[in-house]
C-alpha cells in the first residue's frame, strides 16, 4: 500500500513515482533513486528495495485470474455503471442524470483523511451523515483490502451498503478479495446483499464462488458449483464458466476434476459440447497438462487453438514453456521455433518461462547463442524487461553451465537501467559459484583473486562488484523498516555469496562477511549456518565448526538435517569417527530421521578413521540402513569398497559389487575405479574381467554403461587389458561410447603403445571415411571424430616413434574435423571453435614442428611452427617442455641457408621466455610443469616430474647460430645479442648452484 511504500523509500520519493510502483511491477526511476535525500551515501541504482520477485509473481498470478473473470459479459445494468446514463427497460440509452450535488469540501477530505488512516467506522459515520459524499475506486479498494487484512469482512459490507447508489463495481472489489483469500463464506453474504439491492445472481457471481472454492482447494465444491452454475439460464454455454472451474481444479491440485470439466467442454461422441472452447480454455488446459507432466499434452493443446481457428495470447506461450520446464521436457529447436514464430510482443512473463524451459534441456553451444540472440531482439522489440527476465536468464547460464557469459548480462542490465531484485543477486552469485568450482585455494585477507584462473578471476570480480551494490544499499536501509520479503530475500541473496566465496576458497573474507551479517543484518538464518558449516567442512576446521554449531542453536535457529550433514562431513574428512557417532546418535534428539545423506557421511568417517573397529561399524551401518529401508547410493558403495580395500578383501568387494546391481544402483566410474584398485592390489585383475563378463550376460540393461565405465577405469591401470575389453564388447554386438574409445586411444598413446593406439585410430574409421556431403560434421558409419587430447597425445606418441606419416595425417584428419566445424558455425555467424575444441594442442604441434627439423624437413617444420605462434601461451609452454624444437629449428634453418627464420625462432623464444619470467611468474611455471607431467608424460622433450627448470638453448645451438650470424655481415650486430643469451644462462646456472646447500664434508680433524 501507499503509506508502506512511503515508509519504505522515505519522503524524498513523490507520490507520482509511489503511484508508479505498483504499475511497473517492481521497478523504480534512477531520478527517484537519486532524489531520495533520507540516506546519508547514494543508494546504488541496480538494486530494488521495494517489490521483490514474490510480489511480482503475485501480481501476475492476480491477472491471470482476471483473465477468467474480465471475460464475463456485462448485464443491462452495467451499461448504467459504465456510461452514467440510465437505460429503459428495451435497453436503450435514456437521457442523462443531473449531477448530484457537490459534497461540502470540509466533509470530503474528512472522509478521505478517515480513509488514508483505514478508519472504517468514521468513513461509514461520515457517508450515513452525508449522502453527497462518495469514494474513488483507489480509495474505496484500498479500505476494503485493509478491512479483510484486519478480519473485518462484515465491515466492508457495511461500508460497500452505505455508498451513495448500489453499483456493480461496489460489490465486485469485495468479491475480489474473497476470491484472493478464499473466504467463501463472506462470498456467500455479498452475493445475498448484491442480490437484495436488485442485482440477481449472475455469471459473475458462479464464477467468483468458483475461484473462491478453488483458492480455498475445495475440489469437490468446485464441481458441486458448477453444475449448480450449469443448471442457471445466465449461464448456460457460457465458456467462461467452465475456464473458471477448470482454473479453480488446478489450483486445489485436482488434476482429475480439471479434466472432467474438459470432457464437459468437448463432449463425445454422442453428446454435444456444453460450450464452444475459447483460448482461455486452451489456455487453462496446457497449464493443467503441464502439472500433470505430460508435455505431449501440452503441445497437443497448443496445436488445438490455431485448428479452432483461434489466435494464442501472451498468456499462451508462457503456459506452454512454464509447463516444458515443470516437465523439465521438451526439444530445444521446438521451444525456440515456437519463440520465433509468435504471434505476440514478448513480454517478461514469456521471456522468464522461456528462459527457465530452457535451462532444464541439453543446450549445445549453438543453442546458447541462439537464445542469446533472442534475448538481444527481445530487448530491441519491448521495454517490458525487468528483473525477473534477467534473473530467469542467469539460471539459464548456470544450469547450462556458461557461467563466464554471466558478465554480458550483467552488463546488457545496467545498459537497460533495470532495478535489480535480491534473487538476481542470487543467480548471479550461483553462476559465479559455477565458474569458480574446482579452483577452491587457501584464501586471504585481501579480497584479490589473483590465484584464481583468468575466467575465474573476472567472474570473481563481477561477484565482488555485485555485493558492493547490495551491500551499499542494505547499509543505507534502516532494517525496522525493510518489509520482511525483502529482508529475507536480502538474506538469501547473502548466503548465495557466502557459497561463492566458500567454493571460490575465501574463506577468511566469507568469515567477515559473515560477522557483519550478525553486527548489521540480515541476520543468519538456518541457511546462512549451513553454508558455513560446509565452508569449515572443506577446510577441516572441526573447532570452529562445532563452535558454529552452538552458536546456531544458541541464537534459536533448529538445525536441520543439512546442518548434521555438514557436521558429519567434517568429522569424516578428519576422520573422527567417534565424534561422528555422537553427532550421529543427537539426530533423535532433534527429531531427524537419518536419510541416505548422513548416514553415508557416518560410513565415510569412519571408512577414513581406518580402524578395524571402524571398518566394521561402516558395514553394521550399512546393514541398518537396509533394515531402516533407507536407500544405498552409488557413493554409499563406493565408501565400502574403499572399507574393502583397507581390508584387502576382494571377495567381499566383488560381493558388495553385485549387490549394488541387484539393488538397482548404476555403478559410477569411481566404484569401477575403487574395485580396480582392489583387484590391482591383490594381483586379482583377472577376476575382475571374468565378474564383468558374468554380468554382462546377467544385466543386459545396464551392461553397456557398466562395461563402457570399467573400460576408461581400466585403460588407466592396463591399456593393453582396457583394448581387450573394446574387443569382447564388440563381439557381443554392442557398441563402445565415443568416449571410451577415446579414452583407451589416449591412454595407449600415452603409454607409449603406438601400435595399438594407431590401430583404434585406423579402425575407428576415421582416417578413411569421407565427410558428410550435407556439410554436418556428425560421424558417419563407425566414423570417429577425434577430439583434441586424444589426437594430441597420439601426434606425440607417433613423432617419439618417428612415424611422421603417421602423425601428419591425424593431423590432417583434427584439422579437417576442425575446419567443418568451423565451416557450420560460419554459416550462423560464430566466430569461435566448439567448447572442446578439435585442434591440436600445443605440445602436438610443437612435436610434429621438432620431429620434422631433425628430419631435415625444415619447410614443412616451418609450417607446424608458424601455426603453433599463433597460441602465444602453447610458444611459452613450449619453452619449458619442447627445448629441443628451438634447437632442432634453428639449426636446420641454418643449415638450409635461412637465416632470417632462424633469427625468427631466436626472438620468439627469448620473447617467451621474457613473458615468463615476468607478466607469468612461478604460479604459470609449475602450472605447466604439472600439466605437461599429467598429461603428456611420453612425449620428447618433457620435464622431469616434479623438478622446475628454467628455458634455456643448448650452447651448440646458439654457436651455430652465432657462426651462421658471423657469415652475414647484414646480421653481425645480432652475435652480441646471441653471446648476451650465453652468458645470461651460464650465470643463471652459477646462481643455480650456489643456491644449492653445500654438501657436508666426511673428513673430520681432531
Amino acid at each position: 500500500n501507499m503509506s508502506a511504500v512511503v515508509a519504505q523509500h522515505g519522503p524524498g520519493m513523490s507520490r507520482s513515482t509511489i503511484r508508479a510502483v505498483p504499475e511497473q511491477r517492481g521497478r523504480r526511476s534512477r531520478a527517484a533513486i537519486a532524489a531520495n535525500p533520507g540516506n546519508a551515501r547514494p543508494v546504488p541504482t541496480s538494486v530494488l528495495p521495494g517489490l521483490g520477485r514474490a510480489q511480482c509473481a503475485g501480481h501476475l498470478s492476480r491477472n491471470r485470474d482476471l483473465e477468467v473473470l474480465c471475460r464475463v459479459a456485462l448485464p443491462h445494468g452495467d451499461e448504467e455503471v459504465r456510461t452514467g446514463r440510465p437505460m429503459d427497460s428495451t435497453g436503450r440509452k435514456g437521457r442523462a442524470r443531473r449531477k448530484p450535488p457537490q459534497p461540502s469540501s470540509s466533509l470530503q477530505s474528512q472522509l478521505a483523511s478517515a480513509a488514508a488512516f483505514g478508519d472504517v467506522d468514521a468513513c461509514i459515520h461520515l457517508l450515513r451523515s452525508d449522502g453527497s459524499l462518495d469514494l474513488h475506486g483507489g480509495a474505496l479498494k484500498q479500505l476494503v483490502r485493509t478491512c479483510f487484512q484486519r478480519r473485518m469482512g462484515d465491515k466492508a459490507l457495511d461500508l460497500v451498503m452505505v455508498l451513495p447508489g448500489y453499483r456493480k463495481r461496489h460489490f465486485s472489489v469485495l468479491m475480489k478479495e474473497c476470491i484472493d483469500r478464499g473466504d467463501v463464506e463472506q462470498l456467500d453474504r455479498i452475493v445475498e446483499s448484491r442480490a437484495e439491492v436488485g442485482y440477481p445472481p449472475d455469471l459473475y457471481t458462479h464464477t467468483a464462488r468458483i475461484s473462491a472454492l478453488g483458492k480455498g482447494r475445495q475440489s469437490s465444491a468446485v464441481l458441486v458449483q458448477l453444475h449448480e452454475a450449469m443448471r442457471d439460464p445466465v449461464c448456460a454455454g457460457m465458456i467462461e464458466l467452465y475456464n473458471a472451474a477448470i482454473s479453480a481444479c488446478v489450483r486445489s491440485q485436482d488434476f482429475a476434476g480439471a479434466m472432467y470439466v474438459w470432457g464437459l467442454v468437448l463432449g463425445d461422441g454422442e453428446t454435444r459440447g456444453a460450450a464452444k472452447p475459447d483460448v482461455v480454455t486452451f489456455n487453462a488446459m496446457i497449464k493443467v497438462a503441464g502439472a500433470m507432466g505430460r508435455f505431449d499434452d501440452a503441445t497437443r493443446y497448443f496445436d488445438m487453438i490455431t485448428e479452432h481457428g483461434l489466435v494464442p495470447t501472451s498468456w499462451t506461450y508462457a503456459a506452454l514453456f512454464s509447463a516444458s520446464a515443470a516437465c523439465q521436457q521438451g526439444e530445444v529447436q521446438f521451444l525456440i521455433g515456437v519463440f520465433d514464430s509468435m504471434v505476440v510482443q514478448p513480454n517478461d512473463y514469456i521471456l522468464s518461462s522461456f528462459f527457465t524451459a530452457m535451462s532444464f534441456l541439453p543446450c549445445s553451444k549453438a543453442d546458447i547463442d541462439v537464445v542469446f540472440r533472442l534475448l538481444e531482439r527481445s530487448r530491441g522489440q519491448t521495454s517490458d524487461i525487468n528483473d525477473v527476465t534477467y534473473t530467469a536468464f542467469m539460471v539459464f547460464l548456470a544450469r547450462q553451465d556458461v557461467p563466464d557469459r554471466a558478465i554480458d548480462i550483467w552488463v546488457a542490465a545496467r545498459n537497460d537501467e533495470i532495478d535489480l531484485s535480491p534473487h538476481f543477486f542470487s543467480a548471479l552469485f550461483s553462476a559465479c559459484a559455477k565458474g569458480a568450482g574446482g579452483k577452491k585455494h587457501n584464501s586471504t585477507a585481501n579480497v584479490s583473486n589473483s590465484s584464481l584462473s583468468s575466467s575465474s578471476e573476472a567472474l570473481a570480480d563481477l561477484a565482488f562488484d555485485a555485493f558492493d551494490d547490495i551491500s551499499g544499499w542494505w547499509i543505507n536501509q534502516d532494517p525496522e523498516r525493510v518489509p520482511k520479503h525483502v529482508c529475507n530475500d536480502v538474506r538469501m541473496a547473502y548466503n548465495s555469496f557466502l557459497h561463492f566465496l566458500g567454493v571460490a576458497g575465501q574463506d577468511d573474507v566469507a568469515q567477515l562477511i559473515f560477522e557483519s551479517m550478525k553486527a548489521q543484518g540480515p541476520e543468519p538464518d538456518v541457511v546462512t549456518y549451513n553454508t558455513m558449516l560446509n565452508l569449515l567442512g572443506s577446510s577441516k576446521d572441526v573447532d570452529a565448526a562445532l563452535h558454529m554449531f552452538w552458536e546456531m542453536v544458541q541464537r534459536g535457529l533448529k538445525p536441520t538435517e543439512k546442518t548434521f550433514g555438514s557436521l558429519l562431513h567434517t568429522f569424516a574428512s578428519v576422520g573422527d569417527a567417534a565424534a561422528a557417532r555422537r553427532i550421529f546418535d543427537s539426530l533423535a534428539t532433534a527429531g531427524i530421521a537419518p536419510n541416505s545423506v548422513l548416514y553415508t557421511s557416518f560410513i565415510h568417517a569412519s571408512v577414513r578413521h581406518g580402524g578395524d573397529e571402524s571398518l566394521a561399524l561402516a558395514f553394521d551401518l550399512a546393514d541398518e540402513m537396509r533394515r531402516s529401508h533407507v536407500p544405498l547410493t552409488d557413493v554409499t558403495y563406493g565408501c565400502l569398497l574403499v572399507a574393502c580395500e583397507k581390508q584387502g578383501d576382494v571377495s567381499r568387494a566383488f560381493s558388495l559389487y553385485q549387490q549394488s546391481l541387484e539393488e538397482c544402483v548404476t555403478p559410477s566410474d569411481q566404484m569401477h575405479n575403487i574395485l580396480i584398485s582392489v583387484c590391482t592390489r591383490c594381483g586379482k585383475l583377472d577376476e575382475a574381467l571374468d565378474l564383468v563378463k558374468s554380468m554382462a550376460r546377467k544385466h543386459s540393461n545396464i551392461q553397456q554403461h557398466a562395461l563402457n565405465s570399467l573400460t576408461r577405469a581400466l585403460s588407466i591401470e592396463s591399456p593393453g587389458r582396457a583394448t581387450r575389453m573394446l574387443s569382447l564388447m564388440t563381439a557381443m554386438g554392442m557398441h563402445p561410447s565415443r568416449q571410451t574409445r577415446l579414452e583407451v586411444m589416449k591412454q595407449c598413446a600415452l603409454a607409449g603403445d603406438v601400435t595399438e593406439a594407431l590401430a583404434l585410430f585406423n579402425n575407428s574409421g576415421v582416417a578413411f571415411s569421407p565427410a558428410p556431403s550435407n556439410g554436418s560434421d556428425a560421424p558417419r558409419g563407425n566414423q570417429l571424430d577425434i577430439d583434441g587430447p586424444s589426437g594430441s597425445a597420439l601426434i606425440i606418441s607417433l613423432c617419439a616413434a618417428q612415424n611422421l606419416d603417421d602423425a601428419v595425417r591425424v593431423y590432417d584428419v583434427m584439422m579437417s574435423a576442425a575446419w567443418r566445424k568451423m565451416d557450420r558455425l560460419k554459416e550462423e555467424k560464430k566466430t569461435s571453435l566448439p567448447k572442446r575444441a578439435l585442434e591440436p594442442s600445443g605440445s602436438a604441434l610443437a612435436s610434429l614442428a621438432q620431429a620434422h627439423a631433425a628430419a631435415g624437413l625444415t619447410s614443412q617444420a616451418w609450417k607446424f611452427y608458424l601455426q603453433l605462434r599463433r597460441k602465444s601461451q602453447s610458444l611459452e609452454e613450449a619453452t619449458l617442455n619442447n627445448r629441443r624444437m628451438f634447437e632442432a629449428l634453428i639449426e636446420g634453418q641454418c643449415r638450409a641457408k635461412n637465416l632470417k627464420k632462424a633469427l625468427v625462432v631466436f626472438d620468439d623464444w627469448k620473447a617467451a621466455c621474457s613473458n615468463l619470467s615476468v607478466t607469468r611468474h612461478q604460479p604459470l611455471l609449475k602450472q605447466l610443469n604439472v600439466a605437461v607431467d599429467d598429461t603428456y608424460r611420453s612425449g620428447p622433450s618433457t620435464t622431469p616430474s616434479g623438478k622446475t627448470k628454467s628455458p634455456r638453448l643448448s650452447y651448440l645451438a646458439l654457436a651455430f647460430l652465432e657462426a651462421e650470424v658471423r657469415r652475414h655481415p647484414e646480421h653481425e650486430w645480432r652475435v652480441f645479442d646471441i653471446l648476451a643469451t650465453m652468458r645470461a644462462q651460464k650465470e643463471s646456472k652459477r646462481q643455480s648452484e650456489l643456491a644449492r646447500p653445500p654438501k657436508r664434508s666426511h673428513h673430520f680433524v681432531d
